[in-house]
């Protein structure tokens, strides 16, 4: 028995013994530079790790913005739609009746009658749709790119170039037409390319060895060059205008010559503020001529010079104005009379809250008027004897008559 707990003792040292000779040899095995080795895998390991996060995140973001866009796109689209088929009925039924379709916006209005506001809110409402239908179709293509953010000109980009892979797919011209960019997409691609011309071109500037960046060839100048061509040619004008001031002035002994005497910007300009003068000299004369008695407009004056002119532009479009906003109004009024909402659809939004107005308004008058037959009740008297006969009287008559016919 003493010899099986030796030997059993013996074999649990030697596993001991085993174990920490495995660890220490493990240990012993891996040198210092492994340890650092390991430790920056695992260091760029966490920090792609955490970088594939950040970019999930985004991709995510994107696509649920995408989404909502796409969301809002088939709404706006859709109202867009509905209202322009309800106006083109309007359209059509004042046609059969032989009238002018009324409108409420200015630029509903027909061709003879459209003003400026009509005109304004037309280009306007035309090129958001054009906003709305190009950011419609970039956010589809950023979802079907699983989150890719795309930019409006690289939007166009991709629709030109699958439009002509499928050309070339199908042997036909249908998908190969060019598709114009949207207004996003142009601004965009304005801007791109302004910066990039500038870009070229001083690139070109400091390998050519060029100092001023005119000095460009017209195919290499980019948009600093042009602007600075420009303004040496003006420059070169009022100099040379200049110099043949200072010439005739020489040749006449001294005198002065003004620069309106001789072509130029300069004389251009004064020629402009000499209209000016004159023209509101003499209409103080009129106004004098009239004993000051009503100030004379700039562009009542006898000489019609810059600002009356300008007045005469302003007065004509304030007209206009007020012509478009009066037929408006108009139509407004008889859109109203013909169709009010609170008595064609009084269950509607319109029709409640016109309702709940008209109420509104119409309860001081009732109000008023509850009022104004208490205050008669109360100052009314009791009638005399003679009164209540005569009241009475012809109402006896009246059943005696009654029924002596019913007897007859």
């Amino acid at each position: 028995m003493s010899q099986e707990n030796n030997n059993n003792n013996n074999k649990d040292d030697d596993k001991q013994i085993i174990d920490a000779t495995v660890i220490d040899s493990s240990n012993n095995n891996e040198s210092p530079s492994e340890i650092s080795d390991n430790e920056t895998f695992d260091r760029n390991e966490l920090e792609l790790s955490s970088t594939r996060r950040k970019r999930d995140i985004i991709r995510d973001a994107i696509k649920r913005i995408a989404s909502l866009s796409l969301e809002d796109y088939k709404w706006r689209s859709e109202v867009f739609k509905t209202n322009e088929a309800d106006r083109e009925l309007e359209k059509s039924l004042a046609r059969m009746r032989g009238e002018k379709a009324s409108y409420l916006r200015p630029m509903d209005a027909t061709d003879e009658d459209l003003g400026p506001l009509g005109k304004a809110e037309k280009g306007a409402v035309k090129w958001l749709s054009e906003v709305i239908e190009e950011e419609g179709k970039r956010a589809k293509r950023i979802l079907d790119s699983d989150g890719k953010l795309i930019r409006p000109m690289d939007a166009s980009k991709s629709q030109h170039s699958s439009s002509s892979n499928q050309a070339v797919t199908l042997g036909q011209g249908q998908g190969g037409e060019a598709q114009e960019d949207g207004p996003l997409a142009k601004i965009e691609r304005t801007v791109v390319n302004f910066f990039e011309n500038i870009a070229n071109s001083e690139t070109e500037r400091v390998v050519s060895g060029k100092l001023r960046p005119m000095d460009l060839d017209d195919s290499k100048r980019g948009p600093l060059g042009y602007a600075e061509a420009n303004a040496v040619e003006k420059l070169n004008e009022i100099k040379e205008s200049e110099l043949m001031r200072a010439q005739l002035m020489k040749q006449r002994g001294g005198d002065v010559v003004r620069p309106v005497d001789v072509p130029g910007p300069l004389g251009e300009m004064e020629r402009f503020g000499l209209e000016i003068v004159s023209a509101e000299k003499q209409r103080y004369k009129d106004t004098q001529a009239k004993n000051g008695s009503a100030l004379i407009r700039p562009k009542d004056a006898s000489i019609e010079g810059p600002l009356g002119k300008a007045e005469k532009e302003v007065i004509k479009t304030l007209d206009r104005l007020k012509e478009e906003e009066r037929d408006r109004l108009n139509s407004i009024q008889k859109m109203m009379v013909e169709k009010r909402p609170m008595d064609s659809d009084r269950e509607s939004l319109l029709g409640i809250s016109e309702a709940l107005m008209v109420g509104l308004l119409r309860a001081p008058k009732l109000f008023m008027s509850v009022v104004d037959r208490v205050k008669e009740l109360l100052d009314s008297e009791v009638l005399s004897e003679e009164d209540q006969k005569k009241l009475i009287m012809p109402s006896l008559n009246e059943t005696s008559s009654t029924t002596t016919t019913s007897s007859k």
